[in-house]
């Protein structure tokens, strides 16, 4: 009897231990349900602010990248809405996506000042400040690997900062405007050294809808900015001429994509956006 109640109180105690154990894990389960439900609901997603692994995928498609043909100078966005911050911000680290794939080391320092500089302009520094230092000793070091993980990492944690402030639109800004530069990179690549298995690298069906019907979510009053009237008829001359024949675009196909994309990327840097079209 004293066996079998001991061990009757050996059951419990197990159980009871279980149940002590699993409580975090619950915790956690719960935060984490939490978390993806708060992200659904301000639609935050793999499309947003910005997708860098894909713009990876992309481009490691293409390599070798012709560096010298496709990087850029900086440039600082002044005088600017915060919505058009949102999209240089967004260029930026796409042009740091070209910077780590082509393995420049010597520019990852000078890429983590200007990334701190922009996120200052967005309220998210402390986000970014404590990645840029990480970027540049990992790639003097040489593991690339890395420092595409702790670019990602940058990206993550520029997303986290725009749920906690509720503001998705940003977060889909900040990927649009990384889309279009890493579509202006890949489309000049691909002109470079054509093949219609290289162009078709160019059709992402998905992000073609994606953006094109996120373009027309926009509030009025944003909507109807020169800028974005820019961005939205340039994105759908984008669209049409990808999506028409993905499977045999032509080399002038390329060109027009490219040249888009560039056109838009010079607006976002410079277009004065403060008055709507009359």
């Amino acid at each position: 009897m004293r066996m079998c109640l001991s061990s009757i109180a050996k059951s419990k105690f197990l159980l009871l231990l279980a149940g002590v154990v699993a409580l975090p894990c619950a915790a956690q389960v719960q935060e984490k349900s939490d978390r993806d439900y708060e992200r659904e609901e301000l639609g935050v997603n793999s499309y947003t602010a910005p997708s860098i692994a894909r713009i990876f995928q992309q481009l490691d498609k293409l390599k070798p990248l012709p560096f010298d043909e496709l990087k850029r100078e900086p440039a600082a966005v002044t005088h600017a809405s915060r919505e058009q911050l949102g999209l240089a911000f967004g260029g930026l680290i796409a042009d740091g996506f070209l910077i780590v794939t082509a393995e420049k080391n010597d520019l990852v320092d000078d890429l983590g000042r200007s990334l701190i500089k922009e996120a200052k302009s967005l309220g998210v520094a402390e986000r970014v400040i404590r990645h840029s230092k990480s970027l540049t000793e990992l790639a003097r070091r040489g593991d690339w690997t890395a420092v595409r993980q702790e670019l990602t990492a940058t990206q993550t944690d520029v997303e986290e900062a725009m749920i906690e402030l509720r503001d998705q639109k940003m977060a889909h800004l900040i990927s649009l405007g990384g889309w279009l530069r890493g579509l202006e990179i890949s489309a000049g690549t691909v002109m470079m050294e054509f093949s219609p298995a290289r162009a078709k690298v160019l059709s992402q069906p998905d992000l073609l809808d994606y953006f094109s019907e996120e373009l027309k979510t926009l509030p009025p009053e944003l909507s109807q900015l020169p800028l974005f009237t820019k961005i939205r008829m340039g994105v759908k001359a984008i669209r049409s001429r990808l999506m028409t024949n993905p499977s045999s675009l032509t080399v002038a196909d390329v060109r027009m994509v490219h040249d888009k994309a560039h056109a838009l990327n010079i607006a976002i840097q410079q277009s004065d956006d403060s008055k709507p079209e009359p």
